[in-house]
């Protein structure tokens, strides 16, 4: 190209892309900065609810205690309920993904409950009823307490799984915008590169013109196409070439036809249990009776419930000890005695997966492959932080199904208030 503003215009053209796209990577790159740091400031309000509810679940106990004053629990327990009000609208100010607003949306409404609850306690007291009141205390206001923290402990993973989805859809915009931008200068440098002059025409024709390779484009004789092969443009070389050895065997398959159907088969059925769905209705069922379970020896059948609901082939719940940097197993469903008696206790700092879940809080998906079934893993998170994770091994590649991985951490979130009120106890 020999016009000198054509070129000039290329080159700014180049130029300009270039910088269009890292000026797009640069503001995703801040835009992704500021959604971690929004995320970390909801961590921190969230935990303050929580601390906030699990002082109130204290207060109410005390104002139904036998040798107690109420006079001193009333006033305190109004308090904290406000102070957790505000602590919740607080939350529900910030830019939320709509499964946080609804988490929101619970806890307000079971702390509402709880609210008119505690009014109802205060009134059976004003009038010497307190066998009532205390049946009111760990009845329904329980409850409402327990919904309070189970619906708040779910708000930042839901966050968090909203930000990761929305992370990769802009890495992938990133990709694209980088390589248009590269492929743009690169097109830019092709035109640019000078061209060579063409030489001029011969005036006079030779008899037997000449392709630039030096092959002749006459017609061949008849002669010359018998020494040819049948087109006329194959040599014939079959009596040149050394015959084959007949000895030499070909190397066998290393996968039987039956293997390899089978692998496409099990490739093609994890594809398509990415969409799995779960039966909402007997989830809900599953918390209710979690909700009520009085006795530790009514937690593996509700486990074994867990596992036909979520299509997984064992559940296993690890609880942090006494260090508080320590798992260890503390109930479990699908696995033989002698599996069970392998397990043994994991360290919070490790890079397995729950210790991961463990450390950060969030929930962490483990791929299966035509060999391995895949997990999830969800934090059992209570009012005073992250108490242990509940692993989930999941069959037929339903661990990526976003409805399996909400249904898991509802189930975790549940499984938290038990572990919240065995603490307690």
């Amino acid at each position: 190209m020999k016009n000198r503003l054509v070129r000039i215009a290329l080159v700014v053209l180049a130029v300009a892309g270039q910088a269009a796209a890292g000026f797009f990577v640069y503001r995703a790159e801040r835009q992704a900065d500021d959604a971690r740091a929004s995320l970390a400031a909801l961590a921190n309000d969230v935990r303050r609810a929580q601390a906030l509810v699990g002082d109130l679940r204290g207060a109410h106990t005390g104002l139904v205690a036998p040798g107690q004053d109420p006079s001193f629990f009333v006033p305190k327990v109004a308090g904290l309920i406000k102070d957790a009000t505000a602590a919740i609208e607080k939350l529900n100010r910030g830019p939320l993904v709509t499964e946080a607003a609804q988490d929101l949306t619970a806890a307000m409404g079971a702390l509402a409950e709880f609210a008119h609850t505690s009014d109802r306690m205060r009134d059976l007291l004003a009038t010497d009823q307190p066998l009532t009141a205390s049946s009111v205390a760990f009845g329904e206001a329980a409850q409402s307490l327990a919904t309070t923290a189970g619906a708040l402990a779910s708000v930042v993973p839901s966050q968090s799984l909203a930000l990761d989805r929305e992370a990769a859809r802009i890495r992938q915009f990133e990709g694209f915008a980088l390589a248009g931008a590269a492929a743009f200068t690169l097109l830019a440098l092709l035109l640019l590169l000078p061209r060579t002059a063409q030489a001029p025409a011969a005036a006079e024709e030779p008899e037997a013109p000449a392709a630039g390779l030096g092959l002749s484009l006459t017609v061949p004789s008849v002669a010359d196409l018998g020494a040819l092969g049948r087109s006329g443009f194959d040599l014939d070389i079959r009596d040149a070439l050394p015959n084959p050895r007949s000895d030499a065997l070909p190397e066998p398959p290393r996968e039987s036809e039956e293997a390899i159907v089978e692998g496409l088969q099990r490739e093609s059925q994890l594809r398509l249990n990415t969409e799995a769905q779960v039966d909402l209705a007997a989830a809900a069922r599953l918390c209710g009776d979690l909700a009520r379970v009085k006795d530790a020896s009514q937690l593996p059948d509700l486990l074994v419930r867990a596992a036909e609901l979520l299509d997984a082939s064992g559940i296993v719940l690890w609880i942090v000890g006494p260090e508080g940097t320590v798992l260890r197993p503390a109930a479990s469903v699908g696995y033989s005695d002698h599996t069970i008696a392998k397990m043994k206790a994991l360290s919070g700092r490790s890079d397995n997966a729950v210790s991961v879940t463990f450390r950060l809080g969030r929930m962490e998906v483990v791929p299966g492959t035509k060999d391995r079934n895949g997990a999830v893993v969800v934090p059992v998170v209570t009012a005073n932080g992250c108490a242990g994770a509940m692993a989930v091994e999941i069959r037929h590649g339903a661990e990526s199904s976003p409805s399996v991985q909400a249904v898991a951490a509802i189930i975790a979130a549940q499984l938290a208030s038990l572990v919240a009120d065995t603490a307690t106890a």
